[in-house]
């Protein structure tokens, strides 16, 4: 599949072909199901059998990550776990013989320990602008291993290997017989979308809607990909929160004043609250918090901890760690540059501008050839500075 440290979104179009991203953001997206067969092979650069063996064997300890299901009943981790003592730990051998009887494997939050699903992860938020989290799921037998449900996100289905039938019933299941699917994995009737998975396709299904997943009595690996889009509740709290240091928010409520104050206390909360909002709320929510992803931490050792903050030479690449908001942009050349990144509000020299502008662009950007792109503007002297500046806030990361 595409790179998906991809400039453009074009990645996002390999993804859904045929369907292209404007239409799927119109007619699909939080609204109904999306099925796109593609190549058995474009999604084999994201996770392979070899790979995931790899990332179970290195994290056994983290028990927390490790789930097995078996027709809709999570199985007793220690069943599979050494709870007790100071460490737990996964028994790699009561594991896979719960698998070979028909349990189905899920890894919690593999984006974070699988660079290329971390990347890929990554660009989902970047696009959607939604906490994003990556699970992988593994089945052998044809029982399925969660029930009958549905998300609370909106969901994304990679098929990575081997088949797997999936069933789609709506954003209701009133009237579906669900009670042969607890003894024999038969899917009930009813089924909007009833289809077989094979590598290479991709399904989207959105918030709430039920959906069942039954392995083919053959080894299966698919990804599931979850956006948590932000929803009106968090455009409340974050009205809430930007007023909370101000001056009223500390005040007592006039339970006594008489009409002229309680109205003249009424306009002043309505001031407050809105005489500093943006035509375009939705944008402006996003821009001052951030949305609700979480920044992934970085790190830029032992760099980043030495008084220089920055390798000698120029043989180093720095990246952004994110998505950035300038702010002002215009105005005194000698005023301040200001960025919004993962909620906060940061203050730079003007001359930053140049600086983020050469590397806003989603990949690595060597030393050298900053230094050659910004000649007659910044000498390498000030790029060094102004790379400190934003390491020691955490927006950039480097690497050698």
């Amino acid at each position: 599949m595409t790179d998906p440290r991809g400039d453009s979104r074009s990645w996002l179009s390999t993804l859904l072909a045929p369907v292209s991203v404007d239409e799927f953001l119109s007619n699909y997206w939080l609204r109904q199901h999306l099925l796109c067969r593609g190549a058995p092979d474009r999604f084999s650069t994201l996770l392979s059998w070899t790979e995931l063996n790899r990332i179970l064997e290195q994290h056994w300890r983290e028990t927390f990550r490790f789930r097995l299901a078996l027709q809709g009943r999570d199985l007793e981790p220690s069943t599979y776990a050494d709870l007790e003592g100071f460490t737990p730990r996964i028994r790699s051998k009561d594991v896979t013989t719960h698998l070979r009887r028909g349990a189905t494997l899920s890894f919690d939050a593999i984006d974070e320990v699988h660079g290329p699903l971390t990347q890929l992860a990554e660009r989902f938020e970047g696009f959607f602008r939604g906490g994003t989290k990556i699970n992988i799921y593994a089945g052998w037998r044809a029982l399925h291993g969660l029930d009958l449900h549905r998300d609370n996100q909106e969901i994304f289905i990679l098929q990575l290997d081997g088949r797997k039938r999936w069933l789609l019933y709506g954003f209701s299941i009133e009237g579906v017989d669900r009670s042969e699917l607890a003894s024999t994995s038969a899917p009930p009737a009813g089924a909007a979308l009833d289809q077989v998975l094979q590598p290479g396709d991709l399904l989207y299904i959105p918030r709430g809607c039920y959906h069942v997943a039954v392995p083919m009595n053959e080894p299966t690996l698919h990804l599931t990909l979850g956006v948590k889009n932000p929803r009106g509740a968090d455009l409340f709290e974050w009205l809430i929160e930007r007023v909370r240091d101000s001056g009223l928010a500390g005040s007592d409520l006039p339970v006594f004043a008489g009409p002229d104050e309680r109205r003249r206390y009424a306009d002043e909360v309505r001031r407050v609250l809105f005489g500093d909002l943006d035509a375009d709320l939705v944008e402006q929510y996003f821009l001052e918090t951030g949305s609700n992803v979480k920044p992934r931490p970085s790190f830029s050792l032992p760099f980043s901890a030495t008084p220089e903050l920055l390798p000698q030479g120029n043989h180093f690449a720095v990246r952004l760690n994110g998505r950035v908001h300038v702010v002002t942009n215009a105005g005194s050349p000698d005023g301040p540059y200001e960025l919004r990144f993962a909620g906060r509000l940061l203050r730079f020299p003007r001359s930053m501008q140049w600086i983020v502008e050469q590397i806003d662009g989603g990949s690595s950007v060597p030393m050298g050839r900053l230094v050659e792109a910004l000649e007659g503007r910044l000498d390498e002297e000030m790029i060094r500075t102004l790379l400190a500046m934003l390491l020691q806030q955490g927006l950039i990361a480097v690497s050698v």
